[in-house]
This record gives C-alpha cells, sequence and structure tokens, in this order.
C-alpha cells in the first residue's frame, strides 16, 4: 500500500468523529426544514392540492436538494413564507456544509505535513 493512501486511510479514522456530527446535522436540518416546509406549503396556500409538497417525506426531498445546493428545481415553494424558509434552509445548508469540511481539510494537511517528515 502506497504511503498516500495508508495517509487518507489514517485520516479517515481521525476526522469519523467530525463526519458522524455533518451526518447527524444534515439528517436533524433536513426533517425540520421538509416538515416545517410541508406544513407552510399545505396550510398556506390557497389551493392546498396543487402544492407539490403532498408529503413530509417531498418535503424532505425538497430539504435535501435544497440544504445541498443541488437545486433541481423540480419542487419549490410558492409561499412568501415558504420563499423565506427555503433561503434560510440553504443558508444554514451552505454554513453546514463548510464548517465541518475546513476541520477535515485542515487535519488532512496536518497528516500530509506530518508524512512529509
Amino acid at each position: 500500500q502506497s504511503t498516500g493512501s495508508s495517509g487518507i486511510n489514517a485520516e479517515y479514522g481521525n476526522t469519523s468523529t467530525e463526519l458522524f456530527v455533518l451526518f447527524v446535522m444534515v439528517f436533524m436540518v433536513v426533517l425540520m426544514f421538509g416538515s416545517i416546509m410541508y406544513t407552510v406549503e399545505k396550510t398556506m396556500t390557497n389551493n392546498p392540492n396543487s402544492t407539490k409538497f403532498n408529503s413530509i417525506m417531498s418535503g424532505c426531498w425538497w430539504s435535501v436538494i435544497t440544504v445541498t445546493t443541488v437545486g433541481y428545481g423540480d419542487m419549490y415553494p410558492e409561499t412568501p413564507l415558504g420563499m423565506v424558509l427555503g433561503t434560510v434552509a440553504l443558508m444554514l445548508g451552505l454554513v453546514l456544509m463548510a464548517l465541518p469540511v475546513t476541520i477535515i481539510v485542515a487535519k488532512f494537511s496536518d497528516e500530509y505535513e506530518r508524512s512529509k517528515n
């Protein structure tokens, strides 16, 4: 096994806590925003049957796509409060993804510097 892959394997073990926290936080945010968006879009629209948020799971699908900044465009909020919540979900997703990644990259950089010496 090369020293590069052994360094990656060692560093993956060192970042397992950060990765676990990242997945748990994303899961919680997805459930929270999916449920809230479903409730808002179903209750605040003039025609509840016209919304694509037909269940909490469809709200969670939208939340996953929004929080991870993929943005397929197949579902989107139509009420003003839904649009505000969508913006908050997007901004929270950016912060949620950026913070653990910086920690993980710093640990990989430390391991790289240690392997050079």
